[in-house]
């Protein structure tokens, strides 16, 4: 090989990975929207979330145009952008049915596979997932993050919280450029032999949809920045789609659902989490993680955890473990709890995010069953958990409502 030839190949494979250090600073927002069938395949017409920005030149790009970034939410900053021109020309929404099962897609952006540049918690957060037939711009993060319920009645009552997942889904990553120096892009990359592989997040549609009309859906990912066990940072992001509703075509059930292995990867949704639509109980303390689910909220039949669904293509996660060359959902029953009281106290711009200084308080539980992760120091942490609110009874026990949480930062120095 020649010494130019030589040269261009360095060049080449630092640009790369350049470009892929320089994603860990870029953050994430959805970029499609996708119906998944009875076989967990995709199907149908690509969706798009509310001002879709399109990254092929020669459009302009930047992510200031695609994200919502909120670091500061005691003056309750709206959660979607607005309304007016969300869809404009050929950008489509998704066109679904009451029961239907979707895939929110994002890239990690570096933030899954380069996890140890800044202290977060464990997987890089929750993504929790909300719906509503009666969005309005004026929508607010505090109407709806820890106070919309997946009964309907939490907050206001506008709308439900659909699904609650962790940002690494367990078999994304970025492109890295073959840098086999990152860990986990080494594994995932050998595993799937793919050039790099989208994060989603999978929900389904409730049941008692109409037939006709707007159902907008709120992919909220809570990522705050770790001081100590007991301080964050606020940092969240948000995206929105709307999902133009149609007459039913099928009874969709999860019991009807059965994977299929002849499917790729980047084109099915993922079984563990349609099996346990609420599989992130919470941030966790630290970068410990959370309790592990113990029961499905209300009893629905869509997050039963008896199915047998049969894949390939899905990785093994905290949650999941490899059964003859496929995948079997192993739900953790935890120990016993203790419940106490902690208070998240996110601080102001000294600590580089520009944030005002708020606390959330709660109650959280401490359980013997919890994993250890193998990315942080946990011997100091107690592993307490922040659930997501699942009803009404339990959004008025553990969570302060938005109203309570807004009072309650006015009372700090």
């Amino acid at each position: 090989m020649s010494s130019k030839m030589a040269f261009k190949n360095i060049l080449l494979k630092s640009l790369t990975i350049l470009a892929a250090c320089r994603a860990v600073g870029a953050h994430s927002w959805v970029e499609e929207v996708r119906k998944i069938d009875l076989s967990g395949a995709f199907e149908g017409e690509v969706g798009y979330p509310m001002h879709w920005a399109n990254r092929t030149p020669p459009n302009a790009f930047s992510d200031l145009i695609a994200q919502t970034k909120i670091l500061d939410t005691k003056p309750n900053p709206a959660v979607c952008k607005p309304k007016d021109g969300a869809y404009p020309g050929s950008v489509n929404r998704l066109t679904a049915s009451a029961g239907d099962y979707v895939a929110l897609i994002y890239q990690e952006n570096g933030h899954v596979t380069q996890p140890f540049i800044t202290k977060r918690p464990y997987r890089d957060g929750v993504v929790s997932i909300y719906g509503t037939m009666q969005h309005e711009d004026g929508d607010g993060i505090n109407d709806v993050l820890n106070s919309w319920t997946a009964d309907g009645q939490g907050g206001n009552g506008k709308g439900k919280l659909l699904a609650t997942h962790f940002y690494d889904d367990g078999q994304c990553y970025q492109n890295a450029g073959q840098d086999f120096n990152i860990p986990i892009y080494a594994q995932r990359f050998k595993q799937y032999n793919l050039p790099e592989l989208y994060c989603q997040s999978d929900f389904q549609l409730p049941e008692d949809l109409p037939e006709t009309g707007t159902y907008t859906v709120m992919w909220v990912w809570d990522w705050p920045l770790i001081v100590t066990d007991t301080q964050n940072v606020t940092e969240i992001y948000t995206s929105c789609a709307e999902i133009t509703l149609e007459p039913r075509k099928s009874n969709n059930t999860i019991k009807a659902m059965k994977f299929s292995k002849d499917t790729p990867v980047n084109s099915a949704g993922i079984s563990s989490q349609l099996l346990n639509m609420y599989e992130a109980t919470g941030l966790g303390v630290g970068t410990s993680p959370p309790a592990a689910p113990t029961s499905t909220p209300a009893e629905d039949s869509t997050t039963t955890a008896d199915v047998s669904v049969t894949t390939s293509d899905s990785v093994s996660t905290s949650t999941t473990k490899k059964h003859h060359g496929g995948i079997k959902t192993v739900y953790v029953t935890a120990g016993a709890e203790t419940t106490t009281q902690w208070k998240t106290v996110t601080i102001g711009a000294s600590a580089g995010a520009g944030n005002a200084v708020q606390t959330q308080s709660s109650q959280s539980t401490s359980t013997s069953a919890q994993a250890t992760s193998s990315a942080a120091d946990t011997s100091a942490a107690t592993p307490t958990s922040n659930g997501p609110v699942l009803s009404i009874s339990k959004f008025l026990k553990a969570r302060a409502t938005g109203h309570a949480r807004r009072e309650d930062s006015n009372d700090l120095p």
